[in-house]
């Protein structure tokens, strides 16, 4: 607390999509890979203006198939699939069986 008020916060807003879809295809460019700008545009629409989530799921989709197509569906970061089936569980069934499943799934993470 006393180092936070002797130094002045500096709001920094989160990038627009065409800054993100500028920043994957410099990547793309780096890793010397041929991104569509249609797919560029779908992970950072898909990000929600996050540049590392968008970052992560250009690396995800990439890693599922790679030559890109224009009309390839994006995938979401691995951690993000694992809570999405952690609470899909939690909401099916209702158990201190299943209450030990997601402990032990929470610590796998």
């Amino acid at each position: 607390e006393p180092l936070r008020s002797r130094c002045l916060g500096i709001r920094v807003p989160a990038p627009d999509r065409k800054e993100i879809v500028g920043v994957l295809q410099k990547i793309a460019k780096k890793e010397r890979l041929n991104l569509p700008e249609k797919l560029a545009g779908k992970i950072a629409d898909v990000s929600d203006r996050n540049l590392r989530r968008a970052v992560l799921m250009f690396e995800a989709t990439k890693v599922q198939q790679y030559p890109f197509t224009a009309d390839q569906k994006v995938n979401l970061c691995d951690w993000e699939v694992y809570i999405h089936d952690m609470a899909s569980a939690i909401t099916a069934e209702q158990s201190p069986q299943r209450l030990l499943d997601i402990r032990g799934r929470l610590y796998e993470l």
